[in-house]
C-alpha cells in the first residue's frame, strides 16, 4: 500500500513533537487504516534533508514485521508528509514510567524482537546507530516495532565500517565514542541493545543513574580491555538471573571482533527459550502505564498561577529594599479572601447553608482546570495565553451563574462550530476545529456513509486494555460506594 497524496488520509490528532517536525495520527480512508503522520517544515532553517532522505530511504527499503511500515512520502504547501505504520503502545522507554520490569521473560520476549529487526537490517547492510529505549515501540497487540533511522547508514559489505560518532551517549559503544579510523559495523547496535536490556530492569541505562552525560562517554570510552564495563557497572552484583548477566556480558563485549551478533545472541540461553504469552506481557504493562498516568495526573503550577495584589506589594518590598521594610505599608484585598465550607457554616452558627451559586461557580472551575491541563499538556502555552484563559473562564463563569444565561452561552458555541463547519468557512473550520470533529460530520454520500460507520465503530470498540482500564475504574467506583 502506497500513498501518495493528502487526499488519500484523514488527519486525526496531534500524538507528539520532535526534532524534524510534528508528529499526527489519521486514517489511510481506502481501507481506514491507522497511520503515523510525520510533518517536517521544509522551510525551516534546522531542518536536515540528507538525514529526513537517509531515513525515508531506510524505511521504504525494510520489510520486516519488527521494524515500523513505511507507506510513502509526498510534498504538500512546503511540508514534507512522511506516512508509517501508527504504533499506538507507546515506547519502551514510557512504559519504564510506573518503574522498571522486573519480569525477566518479558525482557527477554522484547530482546528477542529486537534481536530480529538487527538480523534483518544487519543482513540488509543496515546499522540503526542510535538504538535506545525510545526508539523501541510497542502496539496494544503487544507487538515490538523498532523505530527512528535518522542517524541509521547503509554498509558495502559486512567488513565495512563508519567512523562518524552518533548516537546517544549512555547507550553508545566505546568504538563509537572513540570514533577511530578502524570506525565502527553492526556490533555497535549489540552494545546499544545490552544498555537496552539492562535499562528495563534497573529503570535506567548503565551510568545513567549517578555519572553525567560526558563524563560517562569518557568512562565507557576507557574500557578497552574485555570485562572494563562490566566492573564498571558492577554487573556481577546485579540483581538478576545468571543467565541474564551472561548475556549482557556478550553484549558489552569491549572488542567488537569478539562481541556477539544478532544470529549467535538470538541463540543465547536467555532469548532461545519458550517465552509464554509474550504479547500478553506487554500489554499487561500497556495497561500498567495506563493506570500510573490517570494516577498521577496532576495540574502543572504555572498553568494556573494569577497575579493578584499580593504580588504588587512582593514586588513593592523588593524594590525599598530591605533595610527600609518598617516604611513599607503591606496591604491585601481581604474581599478576594475565598472561605471553605467549613468556614462558612461557623460563621452561620453552625447551620450548612450551602451557595447554589457557589457551587456551580466551583465545579465548572474544576472543569475548566481540566480541561486546561489536557490544553497545557498537549499544546504547551504561553503565559499570556495562560492569562487568556483565566479571563476566559472568569467571563464564562459570569454567564453561566450571575446573569443565568448559560442557555445563550453554549447555544452559542453550538451556532459558531455550525457556522465553522458548513462548507463555505471549510478552510478556516480546518484550522480551528479538532480533526475528530471534522470527521463526524455527514456525508452525502452512501459509501462515504458506510465508511465513516466502519470508521466509528472501529474507534468506539474497546479493545483488551481499554477494558481493563474500564474494569479497574469500575472496581474503585465500587469500592468507593462501599465505603459510603
Amino acid at each position: 500500500m502506497r500513498v501518495t497524496s493528502n487526499d488519500e488520509i484523514e488527519v486525526y490528532e496531534e500524538v507528539g513533537r520532535g526534532g524534524f517536525g510534528v508528529v499526527y495520527r489519521g486514517i489511510i480512508k481506502s481501507n481506514l487504516e491507522e497511520v503515523a503522520i510525520k510533518q517536517i517544515d521544509l522551510e525551516q532553517d534546522t531542518t536536515d534533508l540528507i538525514e529526513i532522505n537517509k531515513e525515508i530511504q531506510i524505511l521504504s527499503e525494510c520489510r520486516s514485521p519488527q521494524i515500523t511500515s513505511y507507506y510513502g512520502s509526498f510534498v504538500k504547501n512546503y511540508k514534507l508528509w512522511v506516512i508509517m505504520e501508527y504504533v499506538d503502545g507507546g515506547s519502551i522507554f514510557d512504559l519504564l514510567s510506573p518503574g522498571n520490569i522486573s519480569d525477566e521473560a518479558t525482557i527477554a520476549y522484547v530482546v528477542k524482537e529486537v534481536l530480529l529487526a538487527l538480523k534483518y537490517l544487519h543482513n540488509q547492510g543496515k546499522i540503526h546507530r542510535d538504538l535506545k529505549s525510545q526508539n523501541i515501540l510497542v502496539n496494544k497487540k503487544g507487538e515490538i516495532k523498532l523505530t527512528d533511522f535518522g542517524v541509521s547508514t547503509q554498509l558495502s559489505s559486512s567488513f565495512s565500517k563508519r567512523n562518524t560518532t552518533v548516537g546517544t551517549p549512555y547507550w553508545m559503544a566505546p568504538e563509537v565514542i572513540l570514533n577511530s579510523e578502524s570506525g565502527h559495523g553492526f556490533k555497535a547496535d549489540i552494545w546499544s541493545l545490552g544498555c537496552c536490556a539492562y535499562e528495563m530492569l534497573t529503570g535506567k541505562p548503565p551510568l545513567q543513574n549517578h555519572i553525567a552525560p560526558m563524563r560517562a562517554l569518557r568512562l565507557i570510552s576507557q574500557c578497552q580491555k574485555d570485562g572494563d564495563f562490566a566492573k564498571l557497572i558492577e554487573l556481577e552484583s546485579l540483581d538478576a538471573s545468571q543467565s541474564f548477566r551472561d548475556f549482557l556480558g556478550v553484549c558489552f563485549i569491549e572488542n567488537s571482533k569478539a562481541r556477539y551478533d544478532a544470529n549467535k545472541l538470538l541463540k543465547h540461553e536467555f532469548v532461545n527459550r519458550n517465552i509464554d504469552n509474550g504479547s500478553k506481557r506487554i500489554r499487561k504493562l500497556i495497561t500498567r502505564k495506563q493506570l500510573w498516568i490517570q494516577q498521577n495526573a496532576s495540574f502543572k503550577p504555572r498553568s494556573f498561577y494569577v497575579e493578584t495584589q499580593m504580588r504588587d506589594n512582593q514586588d513593592k518590598w523588593s524594590d525599598k529594599g530591605e533595610g527600609n521594610s518598617k516604611d513599607t505599608e503591606v496591604q491585601f484585598d481581604i474581599s478576594s479572601i475565598s472561605l471553605s465550607d467549613h468556614d462558612n457554616d461557623t460563621l452561620r452558627g453552625g447551620s450548612v447553608q450551602k451557595d447554589p451559586l457557589a457551587e456551580t461557580k466551583s465545579h465548572f472551575g474544576k472543569v475548566h482546570a481540566k480541561a486546561m491541563s489536557k490544553i497545557e499538556s498537549k499544546y504547551g502555552l504561553s503565559n499570556d495565553q495562560l492569562k487568556s484563559f483565566n479571563r476566559l473562564e472568569d467571563e464564562m463563569t459570569v454567564l453561566i451563574t450571575e446573569t443565568n444565561e448559560k442557555i445563550v452561552l453554549f447555544q452559542y458555541l453550538k451556532y459558531l462550530y455550525r457556522e465553522l463547519s458548513k462548507e463555505k468557512n471549510k478552510q478556516l473550520g480546518k484550522q480551528i476545529l479538532p480533526s475528530t470533529a471534522q470527521r463526524e460530520e455527514p456525508t452525502p454520500s452512501t459509501t462515504a456513509s458506510t465508511t465513516s460507520l466502519k470508521s466509528q465503530n472501529q474507534f468506539n470498540k474497546f479493545d483488551e486494555i481499554e477494558s481493563r482500564l474500564m474494569d479497574s475504574c469500575i472496581r474503585k467506583m465500587k469500592a468507593r460506594h462501599g465505603r459510603h
